[in-house]
């Protein structure tokens, strides 16, 4: 799974914009906008294409049953 927080997170770290991300990951730009503000939640399909579209990238995602809660780190340099 991938908070609203997460992707908003993971897409700065990478300094894409929305647009960027719809484009990488195939979700559609408003979809992303209402996520990212915590205004709907995700199918499981866009989650797995943002998801997966993160990890290609360098993005790890920390779970929300670790000790600090959902969070992400880059694995390598943003090149």
């Amino acid at each position: 799974m991938i908070t609203g927080r997460q992707c908003r997170a993971a897409r700065a770290m990478l300094q894409w914009s929305r647009e960027e991300l719809a484009e990488r990951s195939g979700v559609h730009y408003i979809t992303l906008c209402n996520f990212e503000l915590g205004h709907c939640t995700l199918k499981p399909g866009s989650a797995r294409l943002l998801r997966l579209t993160f990890i290609a990238s360098g993005v790890l995602f920390i779970d929300e049953d670790s000790d600090g809660g959902p969070g992400i780190c880059l694995a390598m340099p943003v090149t």
